[in-house]
């Protein structure tokens, strides 16, 4: 490799990093305003069905009340979807600068019991499901309590939280749920959305399999293998019912938490100076008006942090 092994010992440092932050920051006001909508509006203004209110569909938002789940369903039901989240916390507390709170039909509920998906899409016209539940440090990785101070939520996931747990079979039930869902309704293929991470895919660029199998710790490992069998079990699902739609983010930073500019930074450099294993990060904001657009631009398979801006405009 052309990089020294002292870059090689930062990146994955940052790798450590970007795993806590990804699905962490916690923005002092990550939620939609109404300034947020009146800037949207205009960028947006070309196309006048962007804003139109339930002509959209309904979609599903599993993990919703979490920071990038909550972004995604707060720009979904501004856009003009009918947006039902779960999650076991609910209906997050009422932010009096987020006008969206009330659009949404929260929720509360297990994704780890198949049961309450199945349920859920029970109900009918779903149009698009969408996966943002995620653990950051689970009970194996002996740094549980660091969630209060790192994740989205604060929440400190039970002792026995795992990466397998939390990530995969949660998934695997929401793709065998709406499997099962298109095959009795028809109407297929029906948009999946998960989101994994840019780290997954290291093992397809130069250099990827040697930061991960030499300088990356365990707990990391365990988190990207819960991700990447989340994208295989997707990818192998049959076209005619779901149609994959996999984000692979690097970090997720919103401008209002300043403690996420540091680790930002570090992430655009090693991508500026071309390292094929570090990803540009992205904003919460691009990201979720990714996720929702693509919903209805037709996209599959893996989006990079390219794809993903291309999808935001």
């Amino acid at each position: 490799m052309s990089a020294t092994l002292g870059t090689l010992m930062l990146l994955a440092v940052i790798g450590s990093v970007r795993a806590f932050s990804s699905l962490s920051l916690r923005p002092a006001t990550d939620k939609i305003s109404s300034r947020d909508v009146e800037l949207m509006m205009a960028k947006d203004n070309a196309n006048n069905s962007v804003f139109q209110k339930g002509n959209k569909g309904k979609i599903l938002v599993l993990g919703g009340s979490g920071f990038l789940g909550g972004t995604i369903a707060q720009r979904a039901a501004l856009e003009g979807y009918s947006v039902t989240s779960l999650s076991r916390r609910g209906k997050p507390e009422k932010d009096p600068k987020d006008f969206t709170n009330d659009k949404i039909d929260y929720r509360i509920g297990d994704a780890r019991e198949s049961l309450v998906i199945e349920n859920i899409l029970d109900e009918g016209d779903y149009t698009a499901i969408f996966h943002c539940i995620g653990i950051l440090l689970d009970g194996d990785s002996g740094l549980r309590s660091f969630n209060r101070f790192v994740s989205g939520s604060g929440s400190v996931p039970e002792e026995n939280a795992t990466y397998d747990e939390i990530t995969r079979l949660t998934a695997f039930n929401a793709i065998a749920a709406a499997e099962s869902y298109v095959s009795k309704r028809g109407g297929g293929p029906l948009p999946f959305i998960f989101t994994s991470a840019a780290e997954a895919g290291w093992p397809d660029v130069r250099g990827g399999k040697f930061v991960e199998r030499t300088l990356t710790p365990r707990w990391l490992k365990r988190y990207l293998e819960a991700k990447r069998s989340v994208e295989n079990r997707l990818m192998n699902s049959p076209q005619t019912l779901l149609r994959p739609v996999i984000f692979r983010p690097s970090l997720i930073y919103s401008l209002d938490k300043i403690a996420s500019l540091p680790p930002w930074g570090a992430f655009f450099v090693g991508n500026r100076v071309g390292l094929p294993f570090v990803d540009r990060p992205v904003s919460v904001q691009t990201l979720s008006t990714a996720a929702v657009r693509s919903i209805s631009k037709e996209v599959r398979g893996v989006q990079r942090f390219k794809e993903i801006d291309q999808l935001s405009k």
